[in-house]
Order: C-alpha cells, then structure tokens, then sequence
C-alpha cells in the first residue's frame, strides 16, 4: 500500500500540546510556504537613480566645460562623484538588504513576516485574526516592475501592525490567494464560517 493511502485510512490527529493550538480533527490543505522580497520591485527606482545621475553628469558637463564654472570644475566634479557615491550607495544598501533579508512564511496557522541582518525580527500574525487582505500591484508596477506587488494584511487583534504591508511579492496574485485560502480554511475550521 502507498503511503498516500495509507496516510487517508488511517489519518493521524495532531493534539493541541502539538501544535500550540486548538486543532479539529482532519489535514488542512495549508502546506507550508515561504516567498522573498523580489529585486524586480526595485526596477524603476533604479531606472529613476539612473535618469538623475545622467542628468547631473550631464549639467556637470555643461557648467565646466566651457561653461560658468570652468575655473573651479574639480570642486563641482567632487561634488558631483559624492553625490552619485551617495545616491547609490543607498541604493545598493536598500537593494542588498530587502533581497537577503525579507522574507514571508505561512504556516498552517500564521503568517510570519521575518526581516533583519544582523539582528532578525518576526511578526507573526495569527490567520484567525486576519480580517481583509488588499491586493495592490500599480501601473507603475506592472510597466517598470514585471508585475511585482504588494500585499496589505489587515488584523483585528495586532497593535503593533493592525495594516501590515507584504512588499515585493512576485506573482502576487498567487500568494494573494494562498493567504486567503489558509485564512478562509482556519477561520472554517475554528467555526466562524458555515457550510
């Protein structure tokens, strides 16, 4: 016999010192999951990073070469290289660290939002608690972005995060309606919904 079948006729009952929780008997069909930031969410602000640098190089062009600063063009050379080092060195920060350290996970019963470097954070947000979901991808999103969006949790029991935004989903509509499904199976099987 396979153990899929096996698993069916004799299905076994995690017991609420188990899992932390008041469970009813049966498998929910929540299998765990775990999504990342998506670096494609920063792909217009890097093609707006980039419009501003060629723009400032090319002002820098103008004024010194033959322009009203051509006398002092290496201050406004300077000026201009620590501004750019500035400018993308935020920018690569930014990136590095929402793509190494943003991460989503479902369990059968919360959703974890986890983030951090050196030191890691986790929200958790229980399913239960989940009153709406909101799914937000922009135009800006869907021309700049590939289709990456955001996510927005809103919970009726959490102080620190009653709208807690999910950011930088890829394929949101997928993770959307793996988080409203869970949500609706928890929220089934504690009775709060009929049928």
């Amino acid at each position: 016999m396979s153990e899929n079948n096996h698993s069916e006729a004799n299905p076994t009952y995690e017991t609420p010192a188990m899992t932390g929780v008041d469970t009813m008997p049966g498998k929910t069909s929540v299998s765990p999951r775990e999504w990342c930031y998506s670096g494609k969410a920063m792909r217009a602000q890097f093609a707006l990073y980039l419009v501003i640098s060629l723009a400032l190089l090319g002002l820098a062009s103008f004024l010194t070469f033959g322009g009203p600063l051509k006398d002092s063009y290496a201050v406004f050379w300077i000026g201009a290289a620590i501004l750019l080092l500035l400018l993308w060195g935020q920018f690569f920060c930014t990136y590095f660290y929402r793509t190494w350290t943003i991460r989503y996970r479902l369990t059968e019963y919360q959703l974890d939002t986890i983030q951090g470097f050196f030191t890691k954070t986790v929200d958790t947000t229980e399913l239960l608690n989940i009153t709406d979901l909101r799914l937000v991808v922009t135009l800006w999103d869907r021309l700049f972005n590939g289709g990456v969006g955001k996510i927005i949790v809103f919970s009726s029991t959490d102080k620190t995060d009653p709208e807690l935004p999910l950011i930088g989903i890829e394929n949101p509509q997928e993770m959307f309606d793996v988080l409203n499904k869970a949500r609706a199976e928890v929220r089934k099987r504690r009775g709060f919904i009929t049928g």
